[in-house]
């Protein structure tokens, strides 16, 4: 079994990484799409509006609320702060310690004249104010490592679905048939091959996120869960395409595009989640994407280990899509 496993995804990568095609939405895509958001808003400090966490005071968080620039909050954790690049702002009587990572120490300025502001109409003085860069996260950081997920997403949809509708269309499906390969064989050799592509994407957005000065927490943990986050979009791009009429090749590839696109730009990938209206709020917060997402930023970003029941729950749907697929729906032959 293993043999045909590895022989059919040496095939598969000699196959497709000499199509000009395959290589475009495996190196070029991501490129392309993290150079536009690096370009359009990489100058920017930060995204429309800043999340202060104001503890201590619950009365300055709602007076933020009514600036244009702050979004005041409570009742968050500092380590929750950091992980998510809000300011901090720890209040005792009249100091103010204000904890900022370097993207966002540009708003200081206007937050300390915003909180003197709400001092004066309290009829408080001898403010002191503290600051402390906490870290030198930026919009890069944030860019690169939401591209991450990006890339376990298309990489597993429309891979996997770009190969099977190739082998169909070029009936090398009915090769496969003729030979020993069993489907579930073919499913994992499809799998595979997403999973070697992925890494071969992440490899290329790593080293223009170095160009842009993220030098990204690299670990044993972070290769697990982009293996099983690419595990869970192939399986899904499996799905799809074994649930769309074999004849018409072209419809598996607009439902993937369909369902690829919403959840890349609907997604914590390029802005968080509170950049949004709120009616689209929840969906970014807890779509897949944007879970894994989250998990591959604690992971690169602040050396935080990911919520091990979503990695769970990931990895259980994953193998129950894979053998749907496997048994149910990518069938080389009626009987194996």
């Amino acid at each position: 079994m293993a043999n045909r496993i590895l022989l059919t995804v040496s095939a598969l990568i000699k196959d497709n990484l000499r199509n000009r095609f395959v290589i475009f939405w495996i190196i070029i895509f991501p490129l392309l799409l993290t150079l536009l958001f690096s370009l359009v808003f990489g100058g920017f400090s930060s995204y429309f509006h800043v999340v202060v966490v104001v503890n201590g005071n619950d009365e300055l968080a709602k007076f933020l609320n009514t600036t244009r620039i702050f979004e005041g909050v409570t009742s968050i954790p500092f380590e929750y702060a950091l992980q998510h690049n809000y300011i901090y702002v720890n209040v005792n009587n009249n100091n103010f310690t204000l904890y900022t990572s370097q993207q966002n120490e540009i708003f200081i300025p206007s937050l300390e004249a915003i909180i003197n502001e709400y001092l004066h109409q309290s009829l408080s003085s001898n403010v002191e104010f503290n600051v402390v860069k906490v870290s030198n996260f930026t919009y890069y950081d944030y860019l690169i490592s939401g591209m991450l997920g990006i890339i376990t997403l298309s990489n597993g949809i429309l891979g996997v679905i770009g190969v099977s509708a190739g082998y169909y269309r070029d009936r090398l499906i009915e090769r496969l048939a003729t030979s020993p390969l069993k489907s579930y064989e073919w499913v994992l050799s499809l799998v595979i091959y997403v999973i070697i592509i992925t890494i071969i994407s992440m490899l290329v957005i790593i080293i223009l996120g170095i160009i842009y000065g993220f030098i990204p927490l690299i670990s044993l943990t972070f290769i697990l869960v982009l293996v099983i986050s690419t595990l869970f979009f192939s399986s899904l791009g499996t799905v799809i395409y074994g649930l769309t009429p074999k004849d018409k090749i072209f419809l598996s590839e607009v439902v993937a595009n369909v369902l690829v696109f919403p959840l890349m730009f609907l997604s914590n990938a390029f802005f968080p989640s509170y950049v949004y209206p709120p009616i689209a709020r929840v969906f970014i917060e807890y779509q897949p994407l944007s879970i894994i997402i989250t998990d591959i930023r604690d992971l690169t970003i602040y050396n935080t280990l990911p919520n091990l029941l979503e990695i769970i729950v990931i990895l259980i749907l994953a193998l129950v899509l894979l053998y749907i697929s496997s048994y149910k729906l990518l069938r080389l032959r009626e009987i194996d």
